[in-house]
């Protein structure tokens, strides 16, 4: 039986997780745990050894012990403009446009603001299920799968499948981390996801972040900086920074209010 891509995925989280509780395991005792050959878990070290998640030593592993993520603190207190943003969204944006979301921090409440909108959203945001008013107009539809661990994100194989079957207008997807180079984000399951809505978005490929997580790097790249149409953060966004992303000619918006 051929093994999927989310199983590959989910396979390598769940390593993370082990050694979470262990500290350190063996590649047979890994092998065993995960019914797989030894060959199978070499290669899921290796990636995640380029990753710099984990530590490689004779014949085992072990996770490198990194600090607390400073980033997501700051992200969680610095709310980003919802508003502002949804307004530059759709100055442009036309009726019954098709829009992939992917979940993130502030999804939810993006989603809520396009909602007033004469369009259809497909999203893996779980959340989005509960948004419900009178002026809502526009379709939204959940894609299905499994829920992330620590999120409100549905990932997996069936997940993957209902974006392939749409093509996008617009593709609006929140990073944990930009810089020039790569967008990233904390789960390898999602930025699976999030490619897969890149791929079959034949308008604006849009991303955002709190300026918090700008020159910021988390774990798993969603895709290249220069695949994406525009970069929108908020204003607490360093003087040197912007200037820096202007002197590259990477397209950013700064929104206020």
């Amino acid at each position: 039986m051929k093994t999927s891509q989310g199983d590959v995925f989910r396979r390598r989280e769940n390593i993370i997780e082990q050694l979470l509780q262990e500290q350190q395991l063996t590649v047979k005792e890994l092998a065993t745990l995960f019914n797989v050959s030894a060959v199978t878990i070499r290669r899921d070290l290796l990636f995640l050894e380029k990753k710099k998640m984990i530590e490689r030593f004779y014949g085992g592993v072990k996770l490198i012990q990194t600090p607390l993520s400073v980033q997501r603190i700051s992200q969680e207190q610095v709310p980003f403009p919802v508003t502002a943003f949804v307004d530059a969204l759709t100055v442009s944006l036309p009726i019954q446009a098709q829009i992939f979301v992917g979940a993130g921090l502030f999804s939810t409440e993006i989603i809520q603001a396009l909602a007033f909108l004469d369009i259809s959203i497909l999203t893996n945001d779980a959340a989005a299920l509960t948004i419900e008013h009178p002026q809502k107009k526009a379709l939204i539809s959940i894609c299905g799968g499994e829920l992330e661990r620590e999120s409100h994100a549905l990932v997996g194989d069936f997940a993957t499948h209902s974006f392939h079957k749409v093509q996008a207008d617009l593709c609006i997807i929140e990073a944990s981390g930009f810089n020039s180079h790569e967008v990233t984000t904390k789960h390898l399951s999602e930025s699976f996801i999030y490619r897969t809505m890149l791929q079959h978005t034949k308008g604006p490929k849009i991303v955002y972040t709190s300026a918090a997580n700008l020159e910021t790097v988390s774990q798993f790249m969603i895709d290249r900086t220069f695949l994406f149409d525009k970069l929108y953060t908020d204003a607490t966004i360093s003087s040197a920074i912007l200037s820096q992303y202007q002197a590259q000619g990477i397209p950013i918006e700064v929104l206020t209010g």
